[in-house]
């Protein structure tokens, strides 16, 4: 019994194996005469297993003798044998099959994944590719949009930076304009069309007493009186249905009024602009009350000037009557002697005396006093009266010069004096004496324009300090014929044009230089000075002595 066991559990065994293998072999899709085998043996078994355990079961029974069980053990191990065998050579063959089996069916397995994996490489390339060229055109879009934004927002930085700047530039502009108008001495208020206060500057508001946020957004017509203030609505309305100005462009002088209602006199210019279609108009208001009462003042100035210009006036008509008289009485008529006077005002400071000598000797006299009118008349009266008197007398020329300077010293106040040259010429024609004090340089000037001597200045104007002995002295000049003797006031060098420049010492010595006609040369230097000033106003008086070719004493008188 217990071989029976052995070799059935080992028949069982190879069943067990086979079946295995056969599932194995089905699983891997394995089919044909090896499986058909493997039923066929395995049946085989089983129907053996069923006998077996029947006889085991007779055995356990003690139905059967050993006899029996050994002759039927005999019998039955020759076909375990071959079962067994059988069975074996199935196991090797399913497992042959199956490991080769197992082999392609890995190959398979592998074969698919390889062409899942190259597939899916395929696929994952195509779809990297799809995925690429949409990033890339997403990327491009991306770029592009992004380019754009940032060129967008360049842009708008830069619109932001110039509206920046702009807005600051506009700030500064407006701080300087509010900085200028603010320092201005002027008043200064721009209103709107309907003639509310746009703007009221620090000027405005010392000027009205109104503080700048008070009055803007009001009627402009608050700082007006009466008839101003009802009158300026019809205004502004009839202006802007016609266009007619009253106000605008032209500067007139109207009546303001302060916070106080007081009034007070103001010049107002009124201008028209522009602005983002919107009109404004701006006044400029100057506070002209110190010049109203400057104007009010300089109009009774004017008048008491022009009684005192009367009174001048009277005074020098006076003054040239006395002076006109003093020279006419005190002269004798020499037509060798030719005099020229051109007087800055109304009348001469300059005076020319002439006299003949009791000796027959000549002596003629150029004073120039400081000042016009009554100074000079002043000094006209002695200088006329001694000259006339110590011509009578025969006197000579430094005593007359010593005895008009003493009393023009203690007769004319502190800075009038006598600018004076004197010429004495003898009988005979043919020698002089000359006293210069003060003058310019007096000429002797030949018949062809030759300068042949010059006198300067060598004594003090009379009435400025009393001479001393040796002052008292004269130059002396010997004459030929057809020389001339030119003194002269310095109004004549001192003549200008109209563009300030001066005749000079050297214009005057070249009109000097001109051959000497039978009349002289005076005319002719007339004639150029006045030339050359051109109508120009005068600065000084202007004075010329011209003494041409002397003649006897006997001539003269016959000729007078």
């Amino acid at each position: 019994a217990q071989l029976f066991l052995i070799n059935i559990n080992e028949l069982k065994s190879n069943q067990d194996r086979i079946k295995n293998l056969s599932e194995q072999a089905l699983t891997l899709g394995q089919t044909g005469a090896l499986l058909d085998t493997e039923q066929s043996i395995s049946n085989c078994i089983d129907l053996l297993i069923v006998q077996t355990n029947e006889l085991l079961a007779l055995m356990e029974a003690e139905s059967l003798d050993k006899a029996v069980v050994s002759e039927i053990y005999d019998t039955y191990l020759p076909t375990h044998h071959s079962f067994r065998d059988e069975s074996t050579r199935l196991i090797d063959r399913l497992a042959t099959n199956l490991e080769r089996a197992t082999a392609e069916h890995r190959q398979a397995i592998w074969n698919i994944v390889i062409v899942i994996m190259v597939l899916v490489v395929i696929a994952s390339l195509l779809l990297y590719r799809l995925i690429s060229n949409v990033a890339n055109r997403e990327l491009e879009i991306f770029e592009t949009i992004n380019k754009q934004l940032v060129e967008d927002n360049h842009f708008r930085l830069q619109n932001e930076q110039a509206m920046a700047k702009q807005a600051e530039l506009m700030l500064v502009q407006q701080m300087k304009m509010r900085s200028i108008l603010d320092s201005t001495i002027d008043a200064i208020i721009t209103i709107s069309a309907d003639g509310e206060i746009d703007s009221f500057n620090k000027a405005a508001e010392t000027m009205f007493g109104y503080p700048a946020d008070y009055v803007i957004g009001k009627n402009i017509n608050m700082l007006m009186p009466e008839p101003y203030h009802s009158e300026h609505d019809g205004y502004m309305q009839n202006y802007h249905q016609t266009g007619e100005q009253k106000a605008i462009g032209r500067v007139r002088v109207v009546e303001a009024q302060r916070v106080d209602g007081s009034t007070f006199p103001i010049e107002l210019t009124v201008s028209e602009v522009a602005l983002s279609g919107a009109k404004l108009f701006t006044g400029i208001i100057r506070d002209i009350t110190e010049w109203k009462a400057a104007d009010e003042k300089l109009r009774n100035t004017m008048v008491e000037l022009t009684e005192k210009q009367e009174l001048l006036e009277q005074e020098e008509k006076i003054a040239r009557h006395v002076f006109e008289n003093i020279t006419a009485s005190n002269n004798d008529t020499i037509p060798e002697v030719a005099f020229w006077c051109q007087p800055m005002g109304s009348f001469s400071g300059d005076m020319m005396l002439s006299a003949i000598l009791p000796s027959g000797a000549l002596r003629v006299i150029l004073c120039d006093f400081t000042g016009h009118g009554l100074p000079a008349a002043l000094g006209a009266v002695p200088v006329s009266s001694i000259h006339s008197a110590m011509a009578k007398k025969g006197l000579p020329l430094e005593i007359l010069m010593d005895e008009l300077n003493n009393k023009l010293k203690a007769l004319l106040p502190t800075g009038i004096f006598c600018c004076i040259t004197g010429v004495d010429i003898d009988a005979d024609r043919t020698y002089a004496h000359i006293w210069n004090a003060g003058l310019p340089d007096a000429f002797l000037i030949s018949k062809t324009g030759e300068i042949k001597q010059r006198f300067k200045s060598d004594h003090l104007p009379l009435g400025v300090a009393t001479y001393d002995k040796d002052e008292k002295h004269c130059q002396d000049i010997r004459f030929e014929t057809g020389d001339c003797i030119y003194i002269y006031s310095d109004g004549l060098t001192e003549a200008e044009n109209n563009t300030g420049e001066m005749l000079g010492q050297k214009g005057f010595e070249q009109l000097l230089s001109c051959e000497k006609s039978e009349d002289g040369r005076l005319a002719k230097i007339r004639n150029k000075v006045d030339s050359f000033t051109d109508g120009a106003p005068a600065t000084d008086d202007i004075s010329l002595v011209e003494i041409k070719t002397l003649v006897s004493v006997d001539e003269i008188t016959l000729k007078s």
